[in-house]
């Protein structure tokens, strides 16, 4: 979070009243509610909340794989995107194209909770994937990628395919594809929830080190311990909007509203 007088001026990632409704044909869910958010470089947000309070929603939004309906938002070099009606407009006011959407995706890694990974290509295809279309030599190709599989411990699963592997080791590949393109911020939509329980430490270990390394990460989790020892910050949400934000020691050891003592004892 923002300290004044430190190095930091600037936000990597900035929103300001950011809402999201989404229009059924019997109902309307009010899935964001003026959302406001403050995110510098190295900073580790865990997002919880529970199911349907709008957590993954706001992550999806982050890259605008959904747009959000109204509201502002910038995430790196972006750039101020104005949202209106649904629409994204950059600081000039014109409308968003895929191409600049593109252009900012690539500086977001996401990790999904079922991995999304191309079933008929190796591991290290998988990860190397986003790097061929960016002019990168093979040999050059070939380093990253061993190093990514290093980071998450999987270099000796260089050629199998992902029916080979287990879930835990799936969401490393997945972890170190999204890596693959150097993000500013990477985007876990409940990287755990999938695993089995055996797994689920595997896939933290690697997260731990990423933020060790100070890579700036958003985090929708039921991990609470990850939550305590990791995150820098604990945004509680409820019903589309933020009910409680700040220190984990503060919001997960001193609840102040209803909502979420009663989600805390949930989790226990």
């Amino acid at each position: 979070m923002h300290v004044e007088g430190s190095a930091s001026i600037l936000a990597l990632i900035e929103l300001n009243h950011l809402t999201k409704t989404f229009k059924g044909k019997t109902q309307t869910v009010d899935a964001l509610k003026d959302i406001n958010l403050h995110i510098e470089q190295g900073d580790i947000f865990g997002i919880i909340g529970m199911s349907g309070a709008g957590k993954s929603t706001l992550v999806r939004c982050l890259n605008l794989l959904e747009t959000p309906d109204d509201g502002t938002l910038s995430v790196g070099d972006s750039g101020v995107i104005t949202l209106r009606g649904g629409k994204a407009y950059d600081a000039q006011g014109r409308k968003l194209t895929e191409r600049k959407l593109g252009a900012m995706r690539r500086g977001i890694g996401m990790i999904f909770q079922h991995f999304n990974l191309l079933d008929r290509s190796t591991v290290f295809e998988n990860i190397a994937y986003p790097l061929r279309y960016t002019g990168m030599k093979k040999a050059d190709i070939e380093a990253r990628v061993f190093e990514l599989l290093d980071l998450v411990d999987l270099r000796d699963k260089a050629d199998v395919y992902p029916s080979q592997l287990s879930g835990g080791q799936k969401q490393r590949v997945a972890i170190a594809r999204a890596l693959a393109m150097d993000p500013e911020v990477i985007l876990f939509d409940e990287p755990t929830s999938a695993l089995d329980p055996e797994m689920v430490g595997e896939v933290l270990s690697v997260m731990q080190t990423l933020a060790q390394e100070g890579l700036t990460m958003l985090v929708v989790t039921h991990e609470m311990g990850f939550a305590r020892a990791v995150a820098s910050e604990v945004v509680f949400m409820d019903q589309g909007v933020i009910c409680e934000h700040g220190d984990p020691k503060d919001v997960l050891g001193a609840p102040k509203t209803e909502r979420l003592k009663a989600f805390l004892a949930s989790m226990l």
